[in-house]
């Protein structure tokens, strides 16, 4: 049994140099991730492959033929080179865009199992491994769970991020790789307590944030329901109209000859349509469906709908709040945790929610780059409530810009629940207007030639 000399980073990144007796180089570096170590580079004391050789993890290579690297498999003379990082980075981000992305709620249960491990003092490999492995059919029994389809493709992910950290890369850099998993903002947290040592808690704020975010989702998503509903039913029964009952009208109206009038000729044009020609109506809506989506998909279209969003009246209350409270809570979050200012802001403000709001930030950064306060630039975008602003600027002046930022945040939430409440009560009767109005010109249409019955007949 050889005695290897290693030089490893601990959790919170300090480095450790000592000796331990293994077998091989495998056991050596089995022996260090067991302890919580990541080596950065190992030696035979005496004897070993090479003597004298010393295994790196990290950093550039030292003299030539006198280095093997653990950032992946042994060299063979056969085997193509290796990527080099940017390649590989361009590749991880090609197929990003293939990649349909996490859950939130999912990512946010994930980071707080790996947040409660590491609190427990388990390395992060351990706990990687951990929270990766597949649930026994013993265990799924016995709790009644089941691995949902995001389940399986966040395991898969974070054994792939498992492995990359047992090679050396740090876990904020791995986890940049696989944004389908986590934001920009969730791998700035863990960045910053990956520095300052307090990974589990960078870990405990990612997963509150995601959860915040599922409970704003489901709060939308329930408000939006019923007027979803209605709507639904809506189209279904003038569909039915125009299909059933208009075509019924219009073979007695073909019988007896005569002008109609320009509203039974609408109803009966729009009811052959759908029930003679429906697949050029669909044709149309999948065309502009198509059309739509793509125009969404580039950044000029993305920005000129969020801007129209923020115009709406009463949509704008809702849209502009989320916006405000999604910013608020990720800048205080990024200050609790040590990331700078500009970089902070820049996150926050990408981390928004609509792309018109966060390009009327940008000034923002420039003024902070100048050496402004955070609170008159903000002010200047006219996208900030007072109250807001006033809770901003005291922060700034008394210290406590961090806790303000996050009550700003809850402040935001509360606003977006009465604004929801608001929408929702204005829209429900007007659908039911709108939808009462549509079947009155259905009806009226129809019967209309009945009330000229004299003059048809002529």
């Amino acid at each position: 049994m050889a005695t290897w000399v290693y030089t490893a980073r601990r959790m919170d990144g300090s480095s450790v140099t000592g000796s331990l007796a293994a077998d091989s180089e495998r056991a050596a570096i089995g022996a260090l991730d067991r302890l919580g170590l990541f080596p950065v580079a190992l030696a035979p004391e005496k004897g070993g492959p090479a003597k004298g050789a010393t295994t790196r993890l990290n950093g550039p290579a030292p003299a030539k033929g006198a280095t093997t690297r653990l950032s992946g498999p042994a060299a063979d003379p056969a085997a193509p080179p290796a990527a080099s990082p940017a390649a590989d980075a361009a590749r991880r981000s090609w197929q990003a865009l293939f990649r349909r992305r996490i859950g939130a709620e999912t990512a946010a249960r994930f980071a707080r199992e790996l947040a409660d491990l590491v609190k427990a003092g388990v390395p992060i490999l351990r706990a990687l491994d951990a929270v990766s492995q597949e649930q026994g059919d013993d265990a799924r029994a016995l709790w009644g769970a089941k691995d949902t389809a995001d389940d399986q493709r966040a395991r898969a992910v974070l054994r792939e991020v498992r492995r990359e950290v047992s090679q050396g890369a740090p876990l904020h850099q791995v986890l940049a790789g696989y944004p389908e998993l986590f934001g920009s903002t969730a791998v700035s947290l863990i960045r910053a307590g990956e520095a300052g040592g307090f990974l589990d808690q960078a870990l405990l704020r990612v997963a509150t944030f995601g959860d915040r975010d599922v409970a704003l989702q489901r709060r939308v998503k329930g408000a939006l329901t019923y007027p979803v509903l209605l709507s639904l039913l809506s189209a279904g029964a003038v569909i039915f109209l125009l299909t059933w009952v208009v075509p019924r009208f219009s073979v007695i109206y073909e019988d007896l000859g005569g002008a109609l009038p320009w509203p039974t000729r609408v109803l009966m044009t729009a009811g052959d349509l759908l029930s003679g020609h429906w697949y050029v109506g669909l044709g149309l809506l999948l065309a502009a469906g198509v059309g739509i989506g793509r125009w969404l998909s580039t950044e000029a279209g993305q920005r000129t709908f969020d801007a129209v969003l923020l115009r709406v009246p009463l949509l704008r209350n809702v849209i502009g709040h989320a916006c405000v409270a999604r910013f608020s809570r990720t800048l205080g979050t990024l200050l609790a945790s040590g990331v700078s200012i500009l970089q902070a802001l820049e996150i926050a403000q990408a981390a928004a929610g609509n792309k018109d709001f966060s390009a009327r930030l940008s000034d923002t950064l420039a003024s902070l780059r100048e050496g402004s306060g955070l609170a008159h630039p903000l002010r200047e975008t006219r996208l900030f409530p007072p109250q807001v602003l006033e809770m901003i600027e005291v922060g700034q002046e008394t210290g406590t810009l961090t806790d303000v930022l996050e009550r700003a945040g809850e402040r935001s939430d509360e606003e977006v629940d009465h604004a929801l409440r608001t929408f929702v009560a204005v829209l429900e009767p007007a659908m039911i207007v709108a939808v009462a109005a549509v079947v009155f010109f259905v009806v009226v249409a129809a019967l209309l030639p009945v009330f000229t019955l004299n003059t048809l007949v002529q």
